[in-house]
């Protein structure tokens, strides 16, 4: 397939592990902007691959050109969402065959039937690239500890503990750069030692619910004990199976006591979370459940109309003028 994509000039994990995924299953990716998968494209090119392609993905978040949809008349659209909020921030001017939605919150009424589907980050390919460590730590939390609360009270609790062998606190590095139009990520090497050193490894709630560390934790072989997530997950993880799962800060004590005391339970537990995230949720399977979706609504006149509004009377006119400049 000759697919294109609209997308941010910023990293974006979503974006990332989509066309990752669609590269792998041997498609054809043309992307507006640069990243670590694609170089930058012209609108003139945009458009003029647009017309042939087989599917224009626009995507959402900073800086996207999305006045580019304006001009394209191939019907078979879908928009990517992958913001951090659980509002639906799709792009109101054009229709969709499809809305995919990264924080897809479990209790949302689809009232109207529209094709809307989860579709969480993935295990790239790169949290998969490391060398063999020796387990010597028993837990880690390697995280912001300034955007949820709840990360601050995870941190006390392990620091309350006074474990050397327990990890807690921030490495001081950074994945990516939020104020740079840099579409791929920056290397954070502290943190990955300090991940694939750890038997087990904490995930809890940031800005989103979705974060690459639930992902990270089972690619580097860790046990994944991590907050409950309110988003929908297509083969999620089980708590107690492949993962442990929290919802509370009594609870996660509670939990983490009862792995600290079985260093076997975390051995099958982190080897079956591995397991699952292998054969579910690497971005190869990602890009293959997104076509999946895909292909149910094409072709026909359904479209996501719940997202739809007529442009402004001047709309045309200032994209025109954008594209000028």
């Amino acid at each position: 397939m000759k697919i294109v994509c609209i997308l941010s000039p910023y990293y974006d994990y979503l974006t990332a592990s989509l066309m990752e995924g669609l590269q792998e299953l041997g498609h054809e990716v043309i992307a507006s902007e640069n990243s670590n998968y694609a170089a930058r494209s012209s609108n003139g090119k945009i458009l003029k691959e647009a017309e042939r392609a087989d599917l224009i993905v626009v995507c959402s978040n900073k800086g996207v050109r999305t006045g580019l949809v304006d001009y394209m008349d191939n019907p078979n659209k879908v928009f990517v969402d992958g913001s951090d909020s659980q509002a639906f921030k799709v792009y109101p001017y054009a229709k969709f065959r499809a809305v995919f939605k990264r924080e897809l919150n479990k209790c949302w009424n689809n009232k109207n039937a529209d094709p809307v589907y989860p579709l969480p980050f993935a295990a790239e390919k790169r949290y998969f690239d490391h060398p063999r460590r020796q387990r010597d730590i028993k837990a880690s939390f390697a995280a912001n500890l300034n955007n949820n609360t709840m990360r601050y009270s995870i941190y006390q609790r392990l620091l309350n503990r006074d474990d050397a062998a327990i990890f807690c606190g921030s490495t001081g590095e950074c994945a990516y750069i939020r104020s740079q139009s840099k579409g791929w990520p920056i290397k954070t090497p502290k943190y990955q030692d300090i991940l694939y050193r750890s038997r087990i490894a904490v995930n809890v709630v940031g800005a989103g619910y979705d974060c690459a560390r639930y992902w990270e934790i089972p690619a580097a072989g860790t046990l994944l004990l991590t907050q409950e997530l309110d988003i929908t997950i297509p083969h999620p993880f089980t708590s107690g199976t492949n993962c442990m799962v929290f919802k509370t800060p009594d609870e996660f004590d509670e939990k983490l006591d009862l792995l600290l005391s079985d260093p076997a339970l975390v051995e099958t537990i982190a080897a079956a979370g591995h397991e699952h995230l292998v054969n579910y949720h690497t971005t190869k399977d990602r890009a293959a459940y997104f076509l999946a979706m895909v292909a149910e609504n094409s072709g026909g006149n359904r479209f996501c109309e719940s997202f739809y509004r007529e442009k402004p009377r001047f709309h045309g006119l200032k994209r025109v003028f954008g594209f000028m400049k």
